[in-house]
Parts: C-alpha cells; sequence; structure tokens
C-alpha cells in the first residue's frame, strides 16, 4: 500500500505541472474564410474582399449547386474592405465580425489584373508572415475586378471558390501555386507566370449564370503583368514546362475536314547549348494523343493515314511551342525559364555574359524544335459507321 500511495502521489505532483487548453478556440467562434480578392482602386488603395461560409444556411444537399440556401439565399457572405494595405484592410473587417477570420482553409488568392500589373511583390511579405496562411493556396489573376469573380454563380458548385479551385486542379493546367510563384521569381532567369480566368454569362439556359472560365496564364516580368498566354498558346506552356500528364484538346485540318485529338502525355526535353558564343536550345517533345472525332473519312485502318494523323498532331504542338516562344519575346519575358536552364549548364557564361541583359539576350537565341507525337487510340471504330463502303 505504501508503494502505490507514493506512485499517486508522484502522478498528482507531475500533473500539476502539465499545461491546459488556456488558448483553446471554440470552431463556433471563427469564420473560415474560403478565399480572398485583392484589387488596386483608382485612389491606389487596396480593396480587400473576403468569402466566408454560413453555418446556418449549409444544411443538408438539396440536390442543385449554385450557393442556394434557404429561402433563396446563399450559403456564403462576401465583404470587402479599402486600406493602404493587406493587413489594414483584414483588420478592418475583423472589427464589423463577430467571429475571428482564419486563413488555414483558403485554397484560392485573387488578383485584380490592374494591381498584378502594378505589381504584387507586397503579397509575398504578407500571406508567409501568418502562420495561418498556406504557401500551397493557388495565385490566380482575374480579368478585371477579382471581386467580380466572387460573385460568379456557378451552377454546379454551392461556392464560387469551389469552381474556381475545381478549374485549377484540373489537369489542363498548370500546377502555380503561392510558392511555385515565389521560387520563380528569385531564380535566375526565370518569369513567373499565373493562372488568368475570367467570368463567363451562360448561354442558351433556361436561368442565367455566371460562370467561372479559364482564359490562359498570365505572363510576368518581375512581379508585374506584362501579358497573357490563351488557346493553343496556353496549351505550348504547359508542354514546354514539363507538364507530363495534361489533357488538351486540339483541332486538325485533315484533308476536307477536321480532327479533334485529346494530348494526353507529354515528355519535353531541353538541352542547351553555347557554340561560339551563340546560344542553342534543342527542344525535344514526345507527345502521346487519342482521337476524339473525325470528320474528315481518314481510313484510320491503314497505317499511313495514321501517320499523317501523327504529322498533323507535331505540327499542332510545335506551332503552340513556338507561339509561347514568340509571345514571350514580345513581352521581353522568360516565361519558359529558358535563363534557368543556361544558368544551370554554363554557370560562368550566364554570370559574365548573360544575366545584365536577359531576358533580351534570348532574342539572338536560335531554337531547334523537335516534336514526336504518337496516335495511341483511334477509339472503338475507324471510321464513321454509316458511311458507304464502295465494293471492291
Amino acid at each position: 500500500m505504501s508503494a502505490r500511495s507514493t506512485s499517486l502521489l508522484l502522478l498528482l505532483l507531475v500533473s500539476t505541472l502539465l499545461s491546459g487548453c488556456w488558448d483553446r478556440t471554440e470552431i463556433n467562434d471563427m469564420a473560415f474564410i474560403l478565399t480572398s480578392a485583392i484589387d488596386l482602386e483608382k485612389d491606389g488603395k487596396l480593396r480587400y474582399t473576403v468569402m466566408l461560409p454560413l453555418p446556418g444556411q449549409m444544411g443538408g444537399a438539396t440536390g442543385g449547386g449554385g450557393g442556394g440556401g434557404s429561402n433563396g439565399g446563399k450559403s456564403y457572405y462576401i465583404d470587402s474592405e479599402v486600406g493602404e494595405t493587406y493587413r489594414e484592410c483584414h483588420m478592418k473587417l475583423q472589427k464589423r465580425m463577430s467571429r475571428r477570420m482564419f486563413l488555414a482553409h483558403r485554397r484560392t488568392i485573387l488578383v485584380g489584373e490592374d494591381l498584378a500589373r502594378r505589381g504584387i511583390r507586397e503579397l509575398f511579405d504578407t500571406v508567409p508572415r501568418s502562420p495561418e496562411s498556406r504557401m500551397t493556396t493557388f495565385l490566380v489573376v482575374t480579368k478585371g475586378k477579382a471581386y467580380d469573380m466572387m460573385n460568379s454563380t456557378p451552377k454546379f458548385e454551392h461556392f464560387p471558390s469551389e469552381a474556381i479551385r475545381e478549374l485549377i486542379k484540373s489537369k489542363s493546367v498548370m500546377d502555380i501555386n503561392f510558392k511555385d510563384f515565389g521560387i520563380s521569381l528569385s531564380l535566375p532567369g526565370a518569369d513567373p507566370v499565373a493562372v488568368y480566368m475570367d467570368v463567363k454569362d451562360s448561354e442558351q439556359g433556361v436561368e442565367s449564370s455566371k460562370e467561372v472560365e479559364l482564359k490562359g496564364y498570365a505572363q510576368f516580368r518581375h512581379d508585374k503583368m506584362v501579358g497573357t498566354l490563351e488557346n493553343d498558346t496556353a496549351m505550348g506552356l504547359s508542354i514546354i514546362n514539363g507538364q507530363k500528364m495534361i489533357s488538351h484538346s486540339i483541332t486538325l485540318q485533315m484533308g476536307d475536314g477536321q480532327m479533334s485529338a485529346r494530348i494526353y502525355e507529354a515528355l519535353t526535353n531541353i538541352n542547351t547549348k553555347l557554340i561560339n558564343q551563340k546560344l542553342e536550345y534543342d527542344i525535344a517533345l514526345n507527345i502521346k494523343a487519342t482521337l476524339m472525332e473525325d470528320t474528315s473519312h481518314y481510313d484510320l485502318s491503314q497505317t499511313k493515314n495514321i501517320l499523317l494523323v501523327e504529322d498533323g498532331i507535331s505540327k499542332k504542338v510545335k506551332s503552340a511551342v513556338q507561339d509561347v516562344i514568340n509571345q514571350s519575346l514580345k513581352n521581353n519575358v522568360d516565361s519558359c525559364e529558358f535563363g534557368n536552364f543556361l544558368w544551370r549548364a554554363y554557370p560562368g557564361e550566364w554570370k559574365s555574359q548573360f544575366e545584365k541583359n536577359w531576358p533580351e539576350s534570348l532574342k539572338d537565341a536560335k531554337f531547334n524544335i523537335q516534336v514526336q507525337s504518337q496516335l495511341t487510340d483511334t477509339g472503338l471504330i475507324f471510321d464513321n459507321v454509316t458511311r458507304e463502303r464502295i465494293s471492291q
């Protein structure tokens, strides 16, 4: 009994040294920010907008999206404030919030185009300082005002923020978050890009809606937006930047009709060469694609026709990659990070010859683009099943 009493006494003494939940925060005291938007006002101040879910209107699913709640109300709340800095706006909003705004659940940060063109380097001081902010948050540049995108009404999701996040996560989009953007800013011979999005009115619907739409990528020179890459040019960027598993649809002009194919894999190899102090890049691309539609009536059971389609895919991809390079040279940016390849291959020459005048020096470089395409699947048929056959 004496030993048991002594042990019990020691446990009681040790328990007095344990700390309690003195800083506990109840979930009912928190407001979870789903996404935030930052815009530039005409007077140079910042407008900071947040989207917060309304717990009282987030009951069970009723069979539809679009933020439907009781009495037709939305299941989220949007508010904004104006100030000189991002944090000043945040604190102004907090003064009229009954719950503490919590940032750890935020997955997207929207930046209006006007602010992006002025420069967004200050965001890389504000966001990383808070332990609640995640550097894996996606950075999105919006055409026009960022808060307009928050007022979109996508039909498939309860929150616009979810529609934005799901589109960014698709295989047709490069995975670019805050960390990736910041790394590109700090790398020698590289200029960052960010996902570029817009709001588009739905067409031919019973009820109109404002849907979120992917436009492509915003090009930056250092931290300032200088241009955009859209359509096939955006596809060319994702291929040349080494996004292996992708999903891009392309249309080919074949004979008297068209073909639609889906590129699902791309392997990129870039070799940097200095020949007599002249810069050359050998870009080798290996593409795999599947056929989705054919109105040209090619007999794809014939190898020669398959080779023609593969050659058409190669030409399409080569043109898209060349367009990316041309657009980068036009905007005086290095969105493909060619300078980083040069720095890794020839660090001494980069420092002494190219660094000071980059990316202007890129205009004198030679680009050798080689594309090898493989049509791996034509679907369940070789030709349109209703087409008339001529007897042999």
